[in-house]
């Protein structure tokens, strides 16, 4: 039996276990998307919680994000990979299809074979979205001026207006790596930080992984 922190252990309902990385970023913005209540818990990577025992009863590689759901019956369930998360909450949270497609629907499969939209996934909002968002939020940090895509500006825009965006993206905190936040000459040194740091994770990362070299899933090389 893991014994967990008392500031770490899962809470009744859901549990979102991350850090002010990329990834972690999406949950908190699908669960304000569906107003659903969970508890954040932060996990210090720089004290190297995500690699103790008691994350890696939840995530045995070590990554973020992750949740658990304790279940009004008194079940758990444990996931880790972004988009098997964004997956679950929609499947568990999501009952009205707010930002998703029910299963099997004429819908469903038309968003499937989608051409041109407003959207990634279809004519409205689903995780789709959410799970690319982060991205377009972060392409200054990843060297990309995105005045040269303006259907992607417009897109992202239209997100940022949006009251779940706006609260997910402070969850645990403000997020870090948008356009203005890397542009701020100030803070050069941190950011020069973070990308050694971040390859020197991304390296251990490779070292350590546990799953098939083939299908390295998302958030191995992104926490």
């Amino acid at each position: 039996m893991v014994t967990f922190p008392p500031d770490k252990a899962p809470k009744p309902g859901l549990n979102i276990y991350g850090c002010s990385a990329v990834n972690p970023y999406k949950l908190t913005i699908a669960a304000e998307e569906l107003s659903v209540p969970y508890n954040y818990v932060s996990v210090d990577m720089g004290a190297a919680e995500n690699q103790s025992e008691w994350y890696t009863s939840i995530n045995p590689n070590g990554r973020m994000p992750a949740l658990v759901h304790i279940k009004e019956d008194g079940t758990s369930v444990s996931v880790f990979e972004s988009g098997a998360c964004l997956l679950y909450i929609a499947a568990e949270f999501d009952k009205d299809h707010k930002i998703s497609y029910p299963y099997g629907t004429p819908e469903y499969w038309k968003q499937l074979s989608w051409s041109s939209s407003p959207f990634v996934g279809g004519d409205r909002l689903t995780i789709a979205d959410i799970a690319v968002f982060i991205y377009a939020y972060s392409l200054k940090w990843c060297g990309v001026n995105i005045d040269e895509f303006p259907n992607v500006k417009a897109w992202r825009e239209k997100l940022l207006q949006r009251p779940g965006f706006q609260k997910g993206i402070q969850i645990p905190k403000p997020y870090p790596f948008h356009d203005d936040a890397v542009s701020n000459p100030g803070e050069q040194d941190f950011y020069i930080g973070v990308r050694k740091w971040g390859s020197q994770g991304i390296k251990a990362a490779t070292d350590n992984w546990k799953g098939d070299p083939v299908s390295v899933p998302s958030d191995h090389t992104s926490n």
